[in-house]
C-alpha cells in the first residue's frame, strides 16, 4: 500500500531511484511497469482496472510506455486536475567511480562524505536534511509525491472536489517523446470520460536559486508558465570550385559561419522582459556536410540553434531566420568580391573575375514546392517520408532532419549561393498564464496564496511567470493560431517520421499549469540532491491545498476566499 506519509514517500522515492530508468534505455520500460504495478496494488484500481493504463508513446524503437491513472471524485463532476511527471533520468557518467552507486540514494549519500564536493553541498550533507542520488530530485521524488497522494485520495474520494488524473512519462530528458507520444491517449481518455482539465501540475522540483547564501533564507522558485523552445536550421548551399580557383565558387562553410556570427548570443533576439528575460540563441552545431577530405570548396553546410521564446511563434521565427539568411549571404558575397578585387590587384591579374552570383533564401516548404512542381505535393511528401523512414532507427533526430533536407536539396538540384531555412526537432510551445480565462486566473490566485504563506513559514519563494527550462507541460495547449503550427510542420524536414506531434490534440487543449513539487539542487550533476523536510513535509501539504482550492467552485471561493488553512504550510 502506498502511504502518503513522510516515511512512505521517502521509501517510495528511494525505490524509484533504484529503477535505472536512464533516458533511451530499456530501464524506462521497467520503471513504467513498476509504477503501474505499484498503483495496481491499490484496492481502488483493482476495483476500477480501466482507470489504470499503460499508454504506448512510440510504435518503434524501445516501444516505451507512459502510465495513466484516474481517481474519480465521489461526487460526480467533470473538473479534473492533471498530475504530471517523468520517470526517466540522465545518465550517471558525471559520477565517476560512483556511477553505479548513484542509483542507491542511501549508499550514495554516505559516499559523498569522502568525495571532493563543493562547500554548499558539503554543508547540506552535514545537515542531514538532504538526500543525494541520480534522479532523487529530478524527478523521482515528485513522482513519489504524486503516486502517494493519488493512492491516498483514492481511499478518501469523499474529500475530493475534483477528479485526479496522473500521467507519468518517459523521455522528458531527451526530446519529450513520452509526453508527445502519450498526448493522443491522454486526450482520448479525457474525451471518453467527459473531463474538463482545470489545471495541470508538475512535480518538477522547486530549484534553489544562486541567490541563496549562508546568511540568507532558502529561495525556491515556483512557476505558472514555461518557456517555449524552437530549433531554427540554416542549410547553406554554395558553389563548388577547386581551392586554387576559389573565386570561381562560394564556400558554404563561410555562409554558415556568417550565420553563426549573426545569430549566436545576439542580444536583439532575446525574448521576455525583466527577470523573465530569456537567454539569446545559441548555436548547437555548425558543420559541413561531407565525410571525406577534398580540395573542393564545401558545397553544403548547416548550422542550427537553440532558441527560447515566450512570445514568438514559428511563423515569427521563420521570418527572423529569412532576414538573417539574407544578411549572411550578402555579407559573405561582399567579402568574396572584395577579396577577389584585392587578389586581382595584388597579383596583377585580370583573369580571375568573381562571378556576379545571385543569392537566394528559401524555406523548406518552398523547396518542397519546387520538388512537387506541377505534380502532386502529397506524392512529393510520400517520397521524402520513405527516405526518412529508411534512416537508421538510432540516428540522432537532428541528423535525420539534416539528411532529409540534404536529400531534398539533391532532388531539386538546388545550386547556390543559397540558404534554406527551417526547423529541426524538438519543438516546445510556450505555455503562459495569460489571465485570459477563468481557469488561468483561478490557478494563479491559488498559487499566489500558497506562495504568500510559504514566505511566512519556510523561506523566500518566487512565483515566476515562466520556468526558463524546458518541460513537458508545454504541450498542454498551443497559445497561437493553427496556421502557425502548420508553418512549423511544413518547414521541419521529416515531420511525422523524424519528429511527430499531434497538432489536433495540442490544439484541443488549453490547460493552465503550475509547479507543485519537492525541492532540491544540482539536477544532472554528481551532487544532485533532495531537500527532505520541504519535500516530504511542506510539499505534500501544498499539493493538498492546491487541489482542494481548485475543487472549490468559483462562486464558493468568492465567498470563502482562497487563503483558507494558511497554517497548513508551516
Amino acid at each position: 500500500m502506498l502511504e502518503f506519509t513522510r516515511e512512505g514517500m521517502l521509501d517510495l522515492t528511494k525505490a524509484l531511484v533504484r529503477m535505472r530508468s536512464v533516458s533511451h534505455t530499456q530501464g524506462e520500460n521497467e520503471a513504467a511497469d513498476a509504477i503501474h504495478d505499484l498503483l495496481a496494488g491499490e484496492t481502488y484500481f483493482q476495483e476500477h482496472p480501466d482507470f489504470l493504463r499503460l499508454l504506448p508513446v512510440e510504435s518503434g524503437g524501445l516501444a516505451r510506455r507512459a502510465v495513466l491513472a484516474f481517481v474519480q471524485a465521489s461526487t460526480p463532476c467533470s473538473r479534473t486536475v492533471l498530475l504530471n511527471g517523468h520517470f526517466d533520468v540522465v545518465d550517471t557518467d558525471v559520477c565517476g567511480d560512483l556511477a553505479d552507486l548513484a542509483f542507491d540514494a542511501d549508499a550514495y549519500t554516505a559516499a559523498m562524505a569522502g568525495r571532493d564536493i563543493p562547500e554548499d553541498a558539503r554543508k547540506d550533507l552535514a545537515s542531514g536534511n538532504w538526500l543525494f542520488g541520480r534522479g532523487v530530485m529530478d524527478m523521482k521524488a515528485g513522482i513519489a509525491l504524486y503516486m502517494a497522494y493519488l493512492a491516498h485520495m483514492a481511499r478518501h474520494r469523499d474529500e475530493l472536489g475534483v477528479n485526479l488524473l496522473f500521467l507519468a512519462v518517459p523521455d522528458e530528458e531527451g526530446s519529450s517523446a513520452g509526453m508527445r507520444g502519450s498526448l493522443s491517449g491522454l486526450c482520448a481518455f479525457v474525451k471518453e470520460h467527459g473531463l474538463d482539465l482545470v489545471a495541470a501540475l508538475s512535480g518538477e522540483p522547486a530549484f534553489w536559486t544562486s541567490k541563496t547564501t549562508a546568511e540568507s533564507r532558502p529561495h525556491r522558485i515556483l512557476f505558472t508558465g514555461t518557456t517555449g523552445k524552437i530549433m531554427p536550421l540554416f542549410f547553406c548551399v554554395g558553389r563548388e570550385a577547386h581551392v586554387g580557383y576559389s573565386f570561381d565558387g562560394v564556400n558554404a562553410a563561410a555562409i554558415a559561419a556568417r550565420v553563426v556570427c549573426l545569430m549566436d548570443c545576439c542580444p536583439d533576439l532575446m525574448d521576455g522582459a525583466g527577470e523573465d528575460t530569456l537567454t539569446p540563441p545559441v548555436c548547437l552545431k555548425l558543420k559541413d556536410l561531407r565525410d571525406t577530405y577534398s580540395v573542393t570548396l564545401p558545397e553544403r553546410a548547416a548550422a542550427y540553434f537553440n532558441v527560447l521564446s515566450v512570445s514568438r511563434s514559428p511563423l515569427d521565427m521563420l521570418e527572423i531566420c529569412r532576414n538573417i539568411a539574407r544578411r549572411a549571404l550578402e555579407e559573405t558575397l561582399d567579402g568574396i568580391r572584395e577579396a577577389g578585387r584585392r587578389f586581382q590587384k595584388q597579383a596583377n591579374r585580370a583573369d580571375t573575375p568573381v562571378p556576379a552570383w545571385e543569392a537566394r533564401v528559401l524555406t523548406v516548404h518552398e523547396l518542397m514546392e519546387m520538388m512537387a512542381g506541377e505534380g502532386n505535393m502529397d506524392e512529393a511528401k510520400a517520397r521524402l517520408s520513405a527516405f526518412a523512414e529508411a534512416l537508421p532507427a538510432d540516428m540522432d533526430e537532428r541528423e535525420k532532419g539534416l539528411a532529409v533536407l540534404d536529400h531534398l536539396v539533391s532532388l531539386v538540384n538546388l545550386k547556390g549561393p543559397a540558404v534554406v531555412v527551417g526547423f529541426l526537432p524538438p519543438y516546445y510551445p510556450q505555455r503562459l498564464n495569460l489571465r485570459a480565462t477563468e481557469k488561468e486566473r483561478r490557478l494563479r490566485t491559488v498559487m499566489e496564496g500558497v506562495c504568500a504563506d510559504l514566505e511566512k513559514s519556510v523561506g523566500a519563494v518566487s512565483l515566476v511567470e515562466c520556468f526558463s527550462g524546458i518541460m513537458d507541460l508545454s504541450y498542454m495547449g498551443f497559445q497561437g493560431e493553427p496556421g502557425e503550427l502548420k508553418t512549423l510542420a511544413e518547414n521541419m524536414p521529416g515531420w511525422g517520421e523524424v519528429f511527430s506531434l499531434s497538432m489536433d490534440d495540442l490544439l484541443s487543449l488549453d490547460v493552465p499549469i503550475a509547479s507543485v513539487g519537492p525541492s532540491g539542487k544540482d539536477a544532472h550533476k554528481d551532487t544532485e540532491r533532495l531537500e527532505l523536510e520541504y519535500s516530504f513535509g511542506v510539499a505534500p501539504k501544498m499539493l493538498e491545498r492546491v487541489v482542494r482550492e481548485l475543487g472549490v467552485s468559483s462562486c464558493e471561493s468568492a465567498v470563502r476566499g482562497t487563503a483558507a488553512d494558511c497554517s497548513s504550510l508551516s
